[in-house]
């Protein structure tokens, strides 16, 4: 984080002892603590941006553990590897984005006079929202929506869970219209805003992009809904650079605090110079490897001798029950001179990932402008250049080596839809390193890149992928008939179960 937004982070952090100090459930959502007469907004609005990146609890137990084990860019000897359960890992998103992320977007919210100098920061506030409650819904499926942080003012401690179908289309709605009210001619937050620094363009931007995201995501179940949205995103205007990707810039300590929440409590607790129980996955270091992609130097290395050459790295089977040669220093770790260090950006929404995204809606034959060609080659080259972000103690990757690669590996013009879909997702997979949660819901919706399921006796699921994680327990102490309703209408609370928008 650049040194002039350290004074604003820490205001942030004295904010969340005094604001938010809740961890889980809708007891702390819903309960006003302090009911300030003169609350520090711009350092609320600050730390519900730190939030939105999640904290160590939920992104070690929910990505690092399951999600991203799930979609094979890790692997383990166990969990989310072998598709075990754990209530407490299951759990970790629910409770901690509803403990923490929203109820300090809510608490702003109730707080903040309706006056236009605010207006922007509301904007940005249901733009927020959006992020954590589509990882919310992607993740678990129905959950409690319109009535979550009704708390504050209308005195509802058990909420409802609604069906995806009315959360998403709620979702895109915020969009559109946080994305038009916003307003540069109005004050924003100044360089309270870790994101943009009050760059009301780019906020813009994100809106639009996040839209993209949340329509693609109904490819399946509706369509002509995604089709629609898809468009009217693209005519408002999306990101268009890596410029415009959504970066948050963090510290090396303290620990937990300023820290990057993906990394750090894996540095600080699991990897153990090179004796880390998470590896990358066989599957992602073998297709990095067999197609000499340049940024495996820069993703992975063996942390016990600092050997990050290529040819060295070597991936951790999914459905091993050991460490082949007994030996865990002999497979790869993410990189700690780049994306594993304590002060990396968390790379939260890519220009790549938006390329993606057109270059799947361009083979669809939606109007975005452009070819599929031609956005899927934008793409590569943006997630290989977007790396700088990560330091330069690796060599970045180059011009020369990105053409080599796309001459190498073109996009495949002349095939199905199918094999061009699977060509763009299987590069978006590898752009959604440490965005598990992400990169399991485009593995559902997409069935892509193609995985071989591990059948694990210690597993849950008689051998097949998971498709959601189970809801936090604790909804069965204290929202018992809400989520019986939910269960109810969605199927039975397991990892098998289909979610809404997860279609054959």
């Amino acid at each position: 984080m650049k040194n002039k937004y350290i004074k604003t982070f820490c205001i942030a952090i004295i904010s969340a002892l005094t604001l938010s100090s809740c961890d889980k459930g809708f007891e702390e959502l819903n309960t006003n603590p302090n009911a300030l007469t003169d609350p520090a907004l711009k350092s609320m609005f600050t730390l519900a941006e730190i939030y939105v990146d999640g904290q160590d609890f939920s992104n070690t137990r929910g990505n690092n553990i399951y999600a991203a084990q799930y979609v094979q860019h890790f692997a383990s000897l166990g969990g989310g590897s072998k598709y075990t359960y754990s209530s407490e890992y299951s759990g970790a998103l629910f409770g901690e984005t509803y403990g923490k992320g929203l109820n300090q977007i809510f608490q702003l919210l109730s707080v903040t006079p309706d006056a236009p100098e605010n207006s922007n920061m509301v904007q940005a506030l249901r733009i927020m929202k959006v992020f954590l409650f589509q990882k919310l819904t992607d993740t678990y499926g129905e959950v409690p929506y319109f009535e979550a942080g009704k708390g504050y003012n209308g005195n509802i401690f058990a909420p409802k869970y609604d069906t995806q179908e009315a959360i998403y289309n709620d979702l895109l709605k915020e969009l559109d219209e946080a994305g038009t009210a916003l307003d540069a001619n109005k004050a924003f937050v100044g360089n309270a805003d870790l994101y943009y620094q009050s760059d009301v363009t780019r906020w813009k931007k994100l809106a639009n992009s996040l839209m993209l995201r949340v329509a693609m995501r109904l490819s399946k179940v509706n369509p002509a809904k995604a089709k629609e949205y898809v468009e009217k995103a693209v005519a408002k205007g999306v990101f268009t650079s890596n410029d415009d990707s959504l970066v948050l810039k963090h510290d090396a300590g303290p620990a937990g605090v300023k820290t990057n929440p993906i990394t750090s409590s894996w540095v600080r607790n699991d990897l153990n110079g090179g004796e880390s129980n998470i590896k990358f996955s066989k599957t992602f270091i073998d297709l990095l490897k067999n197609t000499n992609d340049p940024r495996l130097r820069i993703y992975a290395k063996l942390e016990a001798t600092g050997n990050n050459n290529p040819a060295s790295q070597q991936g951790l089977p999914n459905d091993a029950k050991e460490f082949p040669g007994g030996d865990k220093k002999l497979f790869s770790d993410p990189n700690t001179s780049t994306v594993l260090r304590l002060d990396a950006p968390t790379l939260i929404m890519s220009y790549a990932e938006i390329k993606f995204i057109l270059a799947e809606a361009a083979v669809r034959g939606w109007n975005v402008g452009g070819t599929a060609q031609q956005h899927y080659e934008d793409g590569v080259k943006a997630a290989m250049e977007v790396l700088t972000i990560f330091g330069d103690k690796v060599p970045a990757v180059t011009t020369a080596e990105y053409n080599t690669y796309i001459t190498t590996y073109p996009f495949k013009s002349a095939g199905t839809e199918a094999q061009k879909i699977e060509q763009i997702i299987t590069q978006k997979w590898i752009v959604l390193l440490f965005n598990g949660f992400e990169a399991f819901s485009e593995y559902r919706r997409t069935g892509y890149p193609v995985l071989v399921p591990v059948n694990d006796p210690t597993g849950e699921t008689k051998g097949t992928i998971p498709r959601r994680l189970i809801y936090d327990q604790s909804e069965l102490i204290t929202n018992e008939a809400n989520y019986k309703a939910a269960i109810q209408r969605q199927g039975l609370d397991l990892m098998t179960t289909r979610i809404w928008w997860d279609k054959v």
